[in-house]
């Protein structure tokens, strides 16, 4: 899976991904259609989900220039909104994997994660925060039915065990 078609995916689902998202090393800024931001980032030993307040969430119309160095301002409609944070602005929820703790990693593995190794780990926290998204058809989801995660009474509440390349150590082939 490529960025693009993970952005797509996501669209489908009922997120709207703003710049300055993107895959190397993997964020997302994503809008939720209740006004809500998410913001998943990979970055040192830490893959983090944060979602901010509606409130919080503020689009600038900056001035343009014209590219060419002239020094001409650009018309506002020609120049793309960009999303900005109040200064104030905390998560008011927050899931995260401890890569260092759970995995072992030491430096910057989640900054070396692919978009195909991260993907995964980005449902896996938002079924942690419990937002809801919209599967392929459009009809509403929320938590591990729209992660694909389930639960049974059996299973532990310990986090998934990750290797450095991302994907769940219960997928990985046992050695004997």
């Amino acid at each position: 899976m490529d960025f693009a078609a993970w952005t797509r995916a996501l669209h489908v689902r009922g997120f709207r991904v703003v710049p300055p998202s993107h895959a190397a090393p993997v964020r997302i800024w994503a809008l939720l259609p209740a006004g809500d931001l998410l913001h998943f980032r990979c970055q040192g030993t830490t893959v983090r989900l944060e979602r901010y307040a509606e409130d919080d969430v503020l689009f600038a119309n900056p001035v343009g220039h014209c590219d060419c160095g002239c020094g001409r301002r650009l018309a506002a409609p020609q120049t793309p909104p960009r999303l900005v944070l109040r200064t104030s602005a905390r998560p008011v929820d927050v899931a995260s994997f401890d890569g260092a703790r759970v995995s072992g990693w030491r430096g910057h593995e989640a900054g070396l994660l692919s978009v195909a190794e991260a993907a995964p780990m980005f449902d896996d926290l938002l079924a942690d925060l419990g937002v809801p998204s919209r599967s392929a058809s459009g009809h509403p989801r929320s938590g591990p039915v729209a992660t694909g995660r389930s639960r049974s009474d059996t299973q532990s509440d310990q986090e998934p065990t990750y290797s450095a390349a991302g994907i769940p150590a219960s997928s990985s082939a046992s050695t004997s």
